[in-house]
């Protein structure tokens, strides 16, 4: 055999053994990983990594609020022209001073409510001349009613040639005069009636504010037990004389007082010697 073919299997054989070494390496990787999967679970670090982040950012915050204070702010009163100025810069044109515009406002209200004394005159004739037409069409409305109605219930007469037509004329007004004097009647009745019943109640009206006057009230003096008498009558027996009471107390006190007391002398005089002393023993036990 050749130098050069040794050669060539000497290589081929050294890389057979080295595919032969990897895969062997890969299959204990390939063990040693589902060992470890296994018999070591993979920690969750995930939740406790974001709280560590957040802590560091709150860190961070109250770092920068240490550092920057939030500036006291103060009330400063400002216009609205000086707010929009602000604001809007040359932009701004419309003034919104409110009083300045108000009075302006005013002013104009009052020019135009000026009238010169020429002006009123004028009006005046004016609403005077249709006042005075409008009072002469009423009247001539109120003429053009009348006439329509005596037109209606006034016919004009036709006087016949005939005495026969004259009589039928004649009974026929008279019977017109006799229904216009019934109506006139009934109307009358009722309105002497209507009025008869307005003084009557007029009458009672007057009747009941003259006998049920309200009374002028005064004060009056009046001891408790004229009171009780007036209110309860027979009943009333105990007397409510507080000062007689009083008085009455304070006697029988005083009578008590000197029944107990008596003569002081005599008393001295019992206890004096044995023989007092005798009966205080006595008195005692």
């Amino acid at each position: 055999m050749s130098s050069s073919r040794k050669q060539n299997l000497k290589s081929l054989m050294l890389q057979i053994a080295k595919q032969e070494l990897q895969k062997e390496e890969e299959e204990r990787v390939a063990e040693k990983e589902i060992y470890m999967a296994e018999h070591c679970p993979e920690l969750s670090l995930s939740s406790s990594i974001q709280e560590l982040q957040i802590e560091d950012l709150k860190q961070k915050v109250f770092d920068l609020k240490g550092k920057f204070k939030k500036p006291v702010l103060r009330k400063v009163r400002m216009s609205a022209d000086a707010m929009l100025q602000a604001l809007l810069g040359s932009k701004h044109k419309v003034s919104m001073d409110l009083r300045a515009n108000l009075k302006q406002v005013k002013k104009e209200e009052k020019e135009k409510k000026k009238m010169s004394s020429s002006r009123k005159q004028h009006l005046k004739s004016l609403m005077l001349q249709i006042a005075k037409s409008e009072i002469e069409k009423e009247e001539s409305e109120r003429a053009a009613e009348k006439v329509s109605y005596l037109n209606e219930k006034c016919p004009p007469l036709s006087l016949g040639s005939g005495l026969k037509e004259l009589q039928d004329l004649c009974k026929e007004l008279h019977g017109k005069i006799d229904v216009v004097d019934e109506e006139r009647y009934d109307l009358e009745s009722k309105a002497k009636k209507s009025t008869k019943e307005i003084e009557d109640l007029k009458q009672k009206v007057f009747d009941l504010k003259g006998k049920f006057k309200k009374p002028v009230l005064r004060k009056v003096r009046m001891s408790a037990d004229a009171m009780l008498q007036a209110l309860l009558g027979s009943k009333h027996k105990v007397s409510m004389d507080l000062r007689a009471n009083l008085k009455q107390v304070k006697k029988e006190e005083k009578e008590k007082d000197i029944c107990e007391v008596g003569d002081w002398r005599k008393n001295i005089e019992d206890k004096a010697g044995m023989e007092g002393r005798k009966k205080m023993f006595e008195s005692e036990a």
